[in-house]
């Protein structure tokens, strides 16, 4: 159930809670050019509202074949492109297989490739939603991105909140 989309599309995931309105403003913060380059390679860490923190990130692309395939089954990734471009592999959990089972202090699984995996290019202020069954491999090189490097921000949001949120909108 991954959602992706430019973040000025995505207004109705964040309107529900305090701390996702919080995390909405500061990923357009960090659109405007809150932080700099050099933030990003000392991968600086910000801890906002319930539980969310985010990452500022950035790496150079890696070939397919050194995707890294994982899921997590505490935090929801909201990974919001700041500049560049990446690819990214995605797929539903049920057709991966674990080689490694979930490690509770990392809140990590990680899986072995399938064939069925779908790509998608994430670019500037694209933002992508995984949720614990999306497994997802990202900071990959496509024959479409001229750039080799790219800066994002990793923001952890507590399943729990979403929980909640997802299902008083259902109700």
């Amino acid at each position: 159930m991954a959602i992706i989309s430019k973040l000025d599309n995505c207004g109705w995931l964040f309107c529900q809670h305090e701390a996702l309105k919080q995390l909405y403003r500061f990923f357009e913060t960090c659109l405007q050019g809150k932080y700099k380059k050099r933030d990003y390679e000392n991968g600086i860490r910000i801890d906002l509202d319930s539980g969310i923190f985010a990452m500022l990130q950035t790496y150079k692309l890696k070939p397919y074949k050194r995707a890294f395939f994982e899921t997590h089954k505490e935090y929801v990734d909201f990974q919001l492109t700041i500049h560049g471009s990446e690819c990214f592999m995605i797929g539903d959990s049920k057709d991966f297989k674990i080689i490694e089972s979930y490690n509770a202090e990392k809140d990590l699984i990680v899986y072995k490739s399938k064939k069925s995996t779908h790509r998608i290019i994430s670019n500037t202020a694209c933002l992508c939603v995984f949720f614990p069954n999306d497994v997802h491999a990202g900071g990959l090189k496509h024959k479409n991105i001229a750039d080799n490097k790219v800066y994002k921000i990793v923001a952890k949001v507590p399943k729990t909140l979403l929980e909640s949120y997802i299902v008083k909108s259902c109700n």
